[in-house]
């Protein structure tokens, strides 16, 4: 498809300068910064984080933080260990 751009004069005489030094016709050099400019955008949108649903407790109950989640996995370790322990002996 053929259109017009306006391009600025600075803009459009460094493209000119990069497609020759790379042995390439200027509008390959469009078509492959339109290209990289798409899929840099299909990145973008695919790496876009999914907000949870906020799930309000029905209680006052504490904030959850890096450290009660250290804790609680601490203490499941440790009733592991156990349960494990009395499996061992029986």
């Amino acid at each position: 498809m053929k259109t017009t751009v306006e391009i600025p004069d600075e803009l459009f005489r460094q493209a000119k300068a990069k497609a020759a030094l790379e042995g390439i016709r200027f509008r390959e050099l469009v078509v492959q910064g339109l290209q990289l400019v798409m899929e840099q955008q299909s990145l973008s949108s695919q790496l876009h984080r999914t907000d949870f649903p906020l799930i309000r407790a029905q209680d006052k109950s504490e904030p959850l933080t890096d450290d009660t989640v250290a804790q609680a996995l601490a203490e499941e370790d440790e009733q592991e260990l156990q349960r494990y322990a009395n499996f061992v002996r029986r």
